[in-house]
């Protein structure tokens, strides 16, 4: 190993010491064996080594040996034992997020890699806005056209290409995917309760929008040459589902996308206070996993959205 690669791995594996239960030192650059976090993450989830040993079917010492060692390899204890029951340390609390996280990518990654599909079995990936106001309400028809199948929708937020492998297809919002089929091009515009459609007013009324989208309130607004006040404040969340939750409780105004709202506002659930639609760059794109098998699921769930 080269003097630089020394260096960068004491930079990013620092072997730094840690004190075990019995006075012995373990060098601490090394992961715990994968049977250990397994065990930590069930025992941590349940809060019992008991439920967490009838899940991996093992007996409950198996499950207690596997957690002290793992315990002495981290050097500080994960659980705090009382008579009947089991909770987390700080440092369990602050491991578990991890573990799971680790554990998650773990098996997508194994799946998408070496995971034999049933070609009745579909997953898609899909963001959480548009499965739940544009591909649930017509999901019916494509289950009763296809009774024989099982469909999976795997709903994400962030970062979808980390994930997109493991799915049989995936409908993805971009400005432009390569490969894609583009499905639809949106617009966004502000929507609200219908109370509050007739006095709505952007510059003093509670406002929703969307984290990281290339249209929200400001862009709107200034396709009309129009300003926020500088007392105006836009409140934000990861996903469209939120604002339009909060507007049609009357919370608000919301800005969204149209084939979000053309639902609630056809059956009288919303309303659109203002006129004005602005385009949207980004779009609704169709995505296949090129290097995967077409299973039968995958090709009758595309012709169907597609056709929608």
């Amino acid at each position: 190993m080269t003097a630089h690669a020394e260096r960068r791995k004491q930079r990013v594996f620092p072997q730094w010491i840690s004190a075990t239960y019995d006075g012995s030192m373990v060098p601490f650059d090394t992961l715990p064996p994968l049977n250990q976090l397994r065990v930590f993450e069930a025992a941590a989830r349940l809060l019992s080594f008991t439920r967490a040993a009838e899940e991996l079917h093992l007996s409950q010492p198996a499950v207690s040996q596997q957690i002290k060692a793992l315990e002495r390899h981290a050097g500080r204890p994960l659980f705090v034992r009382r008579h009947q029951s089991l909770d987390l340390t700080e440092a369990g609390i602050a491991y578990l997020p991890v573990v799971q996280q680790a554990l998650d990518a773990l098996a997508t990654g194994t799946q998408a890699v070496f995971g034999r599909r049933d070609e009745l079995h579909l997953t898609v990936q899909v963001n959480l806005s548009f499965a739940i106001y544009w591909l649930t309400p017509r999901l019916s028809d494509f289950i009763g056209q296809h009774t024989d199948l099982v469909i999976d929708l795997v709903t994400i937020i962030h970062d979808p290409e980390r994930t997109a492998p493991a799915a049989d297809v995936e409908i993805r919002f971009a400005r432009e995917v390569a490969g894609g089929t583009l499905l639809r091009r949106t617009h966004a515009f502000p929507v609200c309760s219908p109370g509050m459609a007739g006095e709505a007013d952007w510059r003093t009324d509670t406002l929703f929008d969307c984290t990281a989208m290339s249209i929200g309130w400001r862009q709107w607004l200034r396709s009309q040459n129009q300003e926020l006040p500088t007392s105006q404040r836009v409140h934000l969340a990861s996903t469209y589902a939120v604002g339009l939750s909060a507007a049609e409780r009357g919370a608000g105004l919301s800005m969204t996308l149209d084939l979000f709202a053309d639902t609630a506002l056809a059956d009288g659930r919303l309303a659109r206070p203002f006129d004005h639609a602005r385009p949207v760059d980004d779009s609704y794109w169709l995505v296949e996993q090129p290097e995967r098998h077409r299973s039968e699921a995958a090709r009758a769930f595309t012709d169907w959205i597609l056709d929608q």
